[in-house]
């Protein structure tokens, strides 16, 4: 289900099924928000299903109207027994101001502009050697990324990673940079897209200026263990770690700014106002720290333990104005005024 809840009192206006035919294959849990902007809700849905014996994966890309719920248009982005599904999380889908970026078709070998408007397929291209690449759909300071990672022919190590820039309106490489080792982006500040390896110890950044594509190398003052997760939040590096440490970098030359323990087990990720750094357990325990020292200035207990045993790190959080909103435990969530913490 899509659903959404009044801002005021937690009271839930619509909700309307992404998957609108029982599960053959028994509950399933995919399917999600891919954005909201301007009056609309982008979701997918998937649609598991048997033909002669064989799992059937359809998966659909919807615009809701935000006030209503009302479906505006569907697009099915795949159909068949290798279709991928089109989830920003796995790096399948994008949202930017045109529409939606997802991979399209029957084994998911391609990717195509969804138009904003309705739906309909804008362009379409094939992903690059996908025998041999692993790409992503990424999105940086309102734009679509590809970035696809070279396998060796051994499949054991990554040989290289391509970041290339997407034009909006034909699809294609605006430009490509290649560069040596298993990269990804994790966001944008200053103009730049800030890349880190995705496996092993976190100590050199790599940075590309989004209009020139330049490439400059920065090495972080530490090293950050691989169980460390970095969010990028107010021009600052943040990693979180499952103990509750949370570690915050210059990304411009690596320095650490703070070092803090914010006393909340395996926090999800964090979010940020103009003066403080918010993060939260599975269970909905608080920490508010000072964003420039790192100061842990206020916590809030958790409301409910229970099904969030197993349940690995925190939802994300949603700051607006001045209210957070915590996601807990399996289907709640609370509301707190920030400026009461």
């Amino acid at each position: 289900m899509a659903t959404r809840f009044a801002l005021a009192d937690g009271r839930n206006t619509w909700a309307r099924p992404v998957d609108e035919t029982p599960d053959e294959l028994g509950p399933g849990d995919q399917g999600t928000v891919l954005t909201a902007r301007s009056g609309r809700v982008y979701v997918y849905g998937s649609d598991d299903r048997t033909v002669r014996d064989e799992t059937h994966y359809r998966y659909t890309v919807r615009a809701l109207d935000a006030d209503s719920g009302e479906a505006l248009w569907a697009t099915v982005t795949g159909d068949g027994p290798e279709a991928s599904e089109p989830t920003s999380e796995l790096g399948y889908a994008v949202a930017v101001p045109e529409g939606v970026v997802a991979v399209h078709g029957p084994k998911g070998q391609q990717y195509a502009l969804l138009g904003a408007d309705d739906g309909k397929v804008r362009w379409k291209h094939p992903l690059p050697d996908p025998g041999s690449r692993i790409c992503l759909l990424r999105g940086a300071g309102g734009r679509a990324y590809l970035v696809c990672q070279k396998w060796s022919p051994d499949d054991e190590d990554v040989s290289g990673t391509s970041v290339a820039q997407l034009d909006p309106a034909t699809g294609r490489p605006r430009w490509t940079v290649r560069l040596d080792g298993d990269l990804d982006i994790v966001g944008e500040t200053g103009g730049r897209l800030v890349l880190l390896p995705t496996t092993g110890a976190h100590r050199t950044l790599t940075l590309i200026d989004a209009d020139a594509h330049i490439v400059t190398t920065v090495r972080l003052s530490e090293a950050q263990p691989e169980t460390s997760t970095p969010t990028l939040l107010g021009g600052r590096l943040c990693y979180t770690r499952p103990s509750g440490s949370v570690r915050a970098f210059a990304p411009e030359d690596g320095r650490r700014l703070w070092a803090s323990n914010s006393t909340v087990e395996s926090p999800g990720p964090p979010v940020a106002s103009a003066t403080h750094l918010y993060l939260a357990s599975p269970s909905g325990r608080l920490a508010a720290l000072d964003l420039r020292t790192g100061r842990v200035t206020a916590t809030l207990q958790g409301r409910d333990d229970a099904g969030t045993a197993d349940a690995g790190a925190g939802a994300p959080l949603t700051l607006v104005g001045d209210a957070l909103y915590v996601p807990y435990g399996v289907r709640s969530v609370y509301s707190v005024d920030v400026r009461a913490l």
